[in-house]
């Protein structure tokens, strides 16, 4: 069972070659597919642009950060950040990720490896490799990310967050990623989004939100469950 699968709490069950729409994740209708933008959302609903660079950092060092399950208008699962004292989204273009060594990318180039797309298991919270190509004769930092088996190539990280996580990668650093936006093996995949980060980072991040935590900012104009 796949991270988002249990976020869910077993609400998604797919059959072979298809997704089940699970019943209690809520849609925002507003929402066009783009993973590095603001969707359209309400800016109330995220956290602002403010003068505070390490509002992300908590006391001991770890994100305030958690992963929640989210779908977009098209109806496409998707994981997003939230943050924990407020229950606001976080853009994954926020500049402040970075400092608490998260690093968000849409990825470019699917178009290019839609059959690979397709083989591979890019459902969100699912793994992902990152493989440095020094050698790339269009950019030097280049960083291709495959599903989990390395088979299947799903596209480039794209150039801004390739320079940062090249030097990371490069210095020796331990960085882990896992999709947050894509489909399961024999789907079609035309967008993939990933989530890249120290193992300790990662864990943190998809570890649940405390019980007491806020809703999460879009859920709540909907009565509870």
């Amino acid at each position: 069972m796949g991270f988002m699968d249990k976020l869910l709490r077993k609400t998604v069950r797919p059959n072979e070659g298809s997704q089940e729409a699970p019943q209690r994740v809520t849609p925002v209708d507003a929402v066009p597919s783009q993973a590095g933008e603001r969707d359209g959302l309400p800016d109330k609903w995220y956290v602002p642009q403010d003068s505070s660079s390490d509002r992300f950092i908590g006391a001991t060092g770890l994100p305030t950060l958690r992963l929640i399950p989210y779908r977009d208008a098209g109806g496409e699962h998707v994981l997003r950040l939230c943050e924990d004292g407020t229950g606001l989204l976080v853009g994954p273009t926020d500049r402040r990720l970075s400092r608490a060594g998260i690093y968000v990318s849409q990825l470019r180039g699917e178009a290019h490896h839609q059959a690979e797309c397709r083989a591979g298991n890019f459902y969100p919270g699912e793994p992902v490799r990152l493989v440095r190509e020094p050698e790339n004769p269009y950019d030097r930092n280049a960083v291709a990310v495959y599903d989990a088996t390395g088979k299947h190539m799903a596209a480039y990280i794209n150039k801004q967050k390739a320079r940062t996580l090249a030097k990371l990668i490069d210095s020796g650093a331990e960085i882990e990623a896992i999709s947050i936006r894509g489909t399961r093996s024999g789907l079609a995949c035309d967008q993939v989004a990933i989530l890249a980060a120290s193992p300790e980072v990662l864990r943190h991040v998809l570890s649940p939100r405390s019980a007491n935590a806020p809703r999460p900012a879009h859920e709540r104009d909907r009565p509870p469950d």
